[in-house]
């Protein structure tokens, strides 16, 4: 698979040598200085759904925000290259692809019918241009890394409802869970085991952190699959964070949780290719 890049967003970088603002459309927002090979991502942090389609939503705002990975975004802003999603992934989801990103049928969204009515053809084609938009900016992105550094670690932050996890059968879900099975371990075993031991070092207050290994998600998810793809140079960590940061029934975030955890993942990540 090629790896995307828009020429002329490119050439603004290498103007620049930084970026920070808003997709225009209101898809995604960053901030980057491309001082490291590394971007910390939140493609499911979105909260907007775009104006003409909340008519045809069957969806209330509370379950949205439960199946969203709310202040995902927030962990990830102090970080020097960060780009996170602004639309809910009950637009379009960013971690599959095409076929699967629009939730028009209810076993496209957990068994939830998100739509009470379809929405016209040329709405669901503009879902998609988002998406497709999304993976040719952030290929953008990482082309620029890829030439100053010849490699690039993309991590891929998530956030789990520990109530389904625990329906599930999972008696003790993991705070941090890493997902390693689309990952060439051949190619990045120190890195991975890096990861997992900076994990293991977050402390948070009232919270005591663990971490696993493919325990709740093993990475399948699209934008692993996709980046690897395109390169190997790139290398995508998928990492959950279960929500002990919030109340993941009524949406209350925690702010003394949230900050830690923003400050304590800036910090491994800038340790993480030091090591």
């Amino acid at each position: 698979m090629t790896l995307p890049c828009d020429p002329l967003l490119l050439d603004q970088i290498r103007q620049a040598g930084i970026l920070s603002g808003q997709d225009p459309d209101g898809g995604f927002a960053c901030r980057l200085d491309f001082n490291r090979p590394q971007i910390a991502v939140a493609i499911h942090a979105g909260h907007r759904v775009r104006p003409e389609l909340l008519p045809f939503m069957a969806l209330s705002d509370a379950q949205r925000l439960f199946e969203e990975d709310e202040a995902t975004d927030v962990m990830i802003r102090p970080f020097s290259n960060a780009l996170w999603a602004l639309e809910s992934r009950a637009v379009y989801d960013l971690n599959r692809d095409e076929a699967m990103a629009l939730p028009l049928t209810p076993e496209k969204f957990w068994g939830t019918r998100v739509y009470q009515e379809m929405p016209p053809p040329e709405m669901n084609r503009k879902s998609l241009e988002s998406h497709r938009r999304f993976y040719r900016y952030l290929g953008t992105l990482i082309t620029h890394l890829l030439d100053r550094f010849d490699r690039c670690v993309v991590y891929d932050f998530h956030s789990y409802n520990i109530t389904r996890q625990q329906a599930k059968g999972v008696d003790d879900p993991p705070v941090f869970n890493l997902g390693t099975r689309g990952i060439d371990r051949n190619t990045w075993q120190q890195e991975v085991d890096d990861w997992l031991s900076l994990l293991g070092t977050i402390r948070l207050p009232g919270i005591t952190p663990t971490v696993a290994e493919n325990k709740v998600f093993m990475g399948h998810g699209e934008l692993c699959r996709r980046l690897t793809d395109w390169d190997s140079r790139i290398l995508v960590l998928p990492t959950e964070v279960s929500k002990v940061y919030m109340n993941e029934l009524t949406g209350k975030v925690y702010p003394g949780v949230t900050d830690a955890l923003a400050s304590e993942l800036n910090r491994i990540m800038n340790a993480h290719f030091l090591l």
